[in-house]
């Protein structure tokens, strides 16, 4: 072969060009022909870290938008001293990049099993004549009232009506909802027996909607991990996120019964061995317990954060010891909303201590078959 009929270096490269050129156009297509539920979990799969915050989210904006949290749960709406104001599509996009320039999730706060007062959806006059599906202020957080969520009245609120809250969500972009307080059926159960089930079937049904309009939604809830023995269940939620998994329930600081983060952690692992993640939410006041904690979740594959109980974006460590101490910080009298504190001082439960529990005109007895409204198959 002669100089003249060497191919040329050019040559060479073009068929090694093609080549990589078609390795790449079929990974691209692969990933946009992956179906949606491993879409999503490849998309949480990239949490390292998040942050939550609910609270005195207008004068911190700047900060969360400087955040080098992979995932944000933040309210949909800010005050701005005028109650509580919807988040705009344009600021949720510019939180959905980090000052690096890496994309994260932006997941809306979501409460499904209370109506709060301070939501545009709440009309004054429900205070003296709350509709039908309204059961109770709840004592632990004022202002928020159990409902019964089956209800066609508050589904209609929250997903399936024209104007509903999942919606205006869905409408300012963020990247999918937190659902708080599906644990709600469990406090109301006594009436109610028939509610655990109608949980699984609303979230279900929330999801479906979710995903008719954005197949990607993700849907993250709050506790409940009881309901994680459903597989069904499992396969419609793309994570849980367990408030007070090692310490709280019976004090601020104080270690769980082992037999009780034994329990949960068996119902978390189920959702955990799919692949799915586990966030852990722990309201600790010491940086030797925040230290110990985090440790101990990340042996066990958990994503934990450290927040204030009042998810207001403050340093937990820094507030206690503005607090004046330990006595000041659990004191009942002094005890903020939420604590296992304020709880044992004044409530029975989710019930005003000492006083009678609302009849519910509307029970179902135990042993009549539960009709649930809207149940659907799971959601992919």
């Amino acid at each position: 072969m002669t100089q003249e009929d060497a191919p040329s270096p050019l040559m060479l490269f073009r068929p090694l060009a093609m080549l990589v050129g078609a390795v790449t156009t079929a990974a691209v297509v692969l990933w946009l022909a992956m179906p949606a539920a491993d879409t999503r979990k490849a998309r949480l799969g990239q949490v390292e870290s998040w942050t939550y915050q609910l609270q005195n989210l207008a004068p911190s904006r700047a900060a969360i938008a400087n955040s080098d949290s992979d995932m944000l749960v933040i309210d949909y709406a800010i005050d701005r001293g005028e109650g509580l104001m919807p988040l705009g599509r344009k600021f949720v996009e510019r939180l959905k990049r980090k000052p690096d320039g890496d994309k994260r999730l932006v997941i809306a706060y979501f409460s499904v099993g209370e109506a709060e007062e301070y939501r545009p959806y709440w009309q004054a006059a429900w205070r003296e004549a709350p509709p039908d599906w309204i059961i109770a202020e709840n004592c632990r957080w004022p202002k928020n009232h159990l409902v019964r969520f089956w209800d066609d009245g508050w589904r209609d609120i929250i997903f399936s009506g024209a104007d509903s809250y999942l919606k205006a969500i869905q409408d300012a972009g963020f990247d999918g909802v937190y659902l708080d307080r599906v644990d709600v059926y469990a406090d109301i159960a006594d009436r109610h027996p028939e509610a655990r089930a109608r949980m699984v079937a609303f979230v279900k049904d929330l999801a479906q909607r979710a995903r008719q309009r954005d197949p990607g939604f993700l849907i993250i809830v709050q506790n409940a991990e009881e309901l994680l023995v459903d597989e069904a269940y499992r396969a419609t939620i793309d994570a849980v996120a367990k408030e007070d998994l090692l310490y709280g329930v019976t004090g601020t600081g104080k270690r769980n019964p082992d037999a009780m983060v034994k329990g949960s952690v068996e119902m978390l692992d189920l959702l955990r061995a799919e692949d799915k993640p586990i966030l852990a939410v722990e309201y600790l006041q010491s940086a030797d317990a925040i230290a110990s904690a985090g440790k101990e979740l990340r042996a066990k594959d958990y994503v934990g954060v450290f927040p204030t109980r009042a998810l207001d974006g403050a340093d937990p460590v820094a507030s206690r010891e503005a607090a004046a101490g330990d006595a000041a910080a659990v004191t009942p009298s002094k005890a903020e909303t939420g604590t296992p504190e304020y709880a044992q001082a004044k409530c029975d439960g989710v019930w005003k201590r000492g006083a009678l529990k609302p009849r519910d005109a509307r029970t179902v007895p135990e042993n009549a078959a539960p009709d649930l409204p809207g149940a659907s198959s799971a959601v992919q």
